[in-house]
């Protein structure tokens, strides 16, 4: 048994992934955050992206493990159907034009009553279609940068428009991949989570959206199943380690790193490009949704005596060696960043062009450890 074998079966109890919840208006984020939690029946529960509580539409939901990726999945793009009202009528022609110039990067200042600090942030709209022009109300599809106050951004169209205008209605209709052929309803969710346990439970995994969802545009890296313990423990990702690179990933680009089996074991930024790949770090984590987990025993079954030690001990005889080059998880090849796919030769993650002695380095580290322990006794 290996190591993420042991570790899914530790996690099988505990729900994981995300929910697109049809936000209805009046009650605040939080408390739908605490509605979600009663009818799962988990704490691990958190939103991505605030919604005020007149403002309706979708709102993810992160479930389990998911939760480490709030931020990230934040980080997403937004859009909104939002309904402009102009103080006086306004030509259509002079809405388009001044439209197109609220099309790029926009200084905003957060409102009064909100949750972050008052200074000046740049956004970025990425488009603004005018759907309907009625007059005095017109109806906007508005995709934008996350962060974006589109409440602040009516009021700068007034402005600019010299009649002043203001955000009549707002819904949410996607956040990254997340939009609203996914939603459900609380009651929906409500109804899937009982007949869960009525049947076999496909209800409630239909609802459940998997954490690989996230990612289905990113570049990954899979790594060997053989690493994974290592990385568990805090370990960095080197080439030795790596299976293959599905995609095109340059240097500083975010990749999602996943097992040979397509199960998400955390993201990082890449810092070499994935053309590059030498003997240095290759992936600098910053999530890891994989965590020491102790061994799991059958019943009945006696444990062996082992030393508390972070990596597997060694052991002489014959062993499995993978070999390169063979068929991936069918699930790798849907990346939508590139491409491109690699296989790490086995040579890579060896340092051979080292040169010195290795006493020299353990001498140096030893002299400050002396140096820092005697300034503490």
């Amino acid at each position: 048994m290996n190591y993420m074998t042991e570790y899914r079966q530790a996690e099988r109890n505990d729900p994981e992934g995300f929910i697109v919840i049809d936000k209805p208006k009046g009650p605040t984020s939080h408390q739908v955050d605490f509605w979600v939690k009663k009818i799962i029946g988990t704490d691990r529960v958190g939103h991505i992206g605030t919604l005020d509580p007149n403002v309706s539409g979708v709102l993810v939901m992160a479930i389990g493990r998911a939760t480490k990726l709030i931020e990230i999945a934040h980080e997403e793009p937004k859009e909104y159907i939002c309904v402009l009202r102009t103080y006086s009528e306004v030509s259509e022609a002079r809405l388009r034009e001044v439209l197109s110039e609220f099309t790029t990067d926009i200084y905003q200042l957060p409102p009064v009553r909100s949750a972050v600090s008052r200074t000046v942030r740049v956004r970025r709209i990425f488009s603004i279609d005018l759907m309907e022009y009625g007059g005095r109300l017109s109806l906007l599809r508005i995709r934008c940068e996350s962060g974006t106050y589109i409440r602040t951004l009516c009021t700068d169209i007034g402005y600019v428009l010299g009649c002043g205008a203001q955000m009549a209605e707002l819904r949410r209709t996607a956040t990254g991949p997340f939009n609203e052929e996914r939603m459900v309803t609380l009651q929906m969710l409500k109804d899937a989570v009982y007949l869960s346990t009525q049947s076999s439970g496909k209800k409630f995994s239909e609802i459940l959206l998997p954490v690989e969802f996230l990612f289905r545009s990113y570049p990954k890296v899979v790594v060997k199943n053989s690493s994974l313990e290592n990385i568990a423990h805090g370990s960095d990702l080197f080439p030795g380690g790596i299976k293959a690179i599905v995609g095109e990933p340059r240097r500083g680009d975010r990749v999602c790193v996943v097992s040979e089996d397509n199960y998400v074991v955390g993201t990082g930024k890449m810092m070499v490009s994935f053309d590059e790949v030498s003997d240095l770090k290759v992936v600098d984590f910053d999530r890891i949704l994989i965590s020491p987990k102790a061994k799991v025993t059958v019943e009945n079954e006696a444990k062996p005596e082992r030393n508390n030690v972070v990596r597997k001990e060694v052991r002489q005889g014959p062993s499995a060696v993978h070999k390169f080059g063979s068929k991936l998880h069918p699930d790798h090849g849907r990346s939508q960043g590139g491409s491109y796919s690699r296989d790490i030769p086995a040579g890579f993650g060896k340092n051979t062009q080292f040169k010195g002695s290795p006493y020299q380095l353990r001498k140096k580290k030893d002299k400050g450890r002396i140096r820092g322990r005697s300034g503490s006794y």
